[in-house]
């Protein structure tokens, strides 16, 4: 596999000031720490598609050996649990992609900045949950989650932390159909990952605020409450994997009126 990929990334960039020689290096020592780092580093220095593809194969074969929990990331002291979702949410003739950060701790501000230097949080509303947690949710973006490095910066109290993220595509999502509402297709298995599985919820239509939630593992039957008032339903696929100690989620939701 390795093997493989090292040949890849080597026919898709020029001899000459080669930005993937440093990630073909780790992967042949099998330095997969080297590798995660080297994955941040050489993103903004790719100029071909070719070698963005490359970059795409060795980030998908690094998340999977290990699913991404070898990745050289340590959350601070005061902010001891935290989760991103990349989502895209289907909805009757629209679909919108969204950016989800939560977990725990005093978080005061939050910003997922692309190469270009956008926000992709900016304008999102934060939530305090039960005095200790936190749920950011961004506002909805029309364009496609695409593949690449990501510079996550986070501040509480006058303390601040950052994180280099390698983060994969998120477009164009067809693990679940509309009607009738179900999975019509798994992500592709990966041994060191959790088994995907579902998320039903019930949301205002006011503000898309949960009103219910139950997760579900695959197979199991999708059993809904009595309706009360008018109200979204939701049913979401999730796929996680890590990026050292934080949890990185990939969602596909489809949200309809009941």
């Amino acid at each position: 596999m390795r093997r493989a990929l090292c040949l890849w990334l080597a026919l898709a960039a020029p001899a000459v000031a080669d930005p993937l020689a440093a990630l073909n290096r780790a992967l042949l020592g099998a330095d997969d720490a080297a590798a995660w780092r080297a994955l941040s580093e050489s993103w903004p220095a790719l100029r071909s598609q070719a070698q963005r593809q490359a970059w795409t194969q060795a980030l998908a074969a690094l998340s999977a050996e290990h699913c991404g929990k070898d990745a050289p990331l340590t959350l601070p002291a005061w902010l001891p649990r935290l989760t991103l979702e990349l989502a895209q949410r289907d909805m009757p003739l629209a679909r919108a992609y969204r950016v989800v950060l939560s977990g725990r701790g005093a978080l005061e501000d939050a910003r997922l900045l692309d190469a270009q230097g956008h926000d992709l949080l900016r304008g999102g509303l934060l939530e305090r949950e039960d005095g200790q947690g936190f749920r950011l949710e961004s506002a909805d973006l029309s364009r496609p989650l695409a593949a690449g490095a990501y510079r996550l910066q986070l501040s509480a109290a006058g303390r601040q932390w950052q994180a280099e993220l390698a983060l994969p595509e998120v477009a164009n999502l067809d693990w679940l159909s509309r009607s009738p509402l179900a999975v019509s297709r798994l992500p592709p298995p990966r041994a060191a990952c959790a088994q995907p599985w579902l998320e039903q919820s019930l949301l205002r239509r006011s503000d898309y605020g949960f009103v219910w939630w139950r997760r579900r593992e695959l197979g199991e039957a999708l059993r809904w409450p009595p309706s009360r008032g008018e109200l979204w339903q939701s049913v979401a696929l999730v796929r996680a994997e890590a990026r050292g100690q934080l949890v990185l989620r990939l969602a596909h939701r489809q949200v309809g009126p009941r």
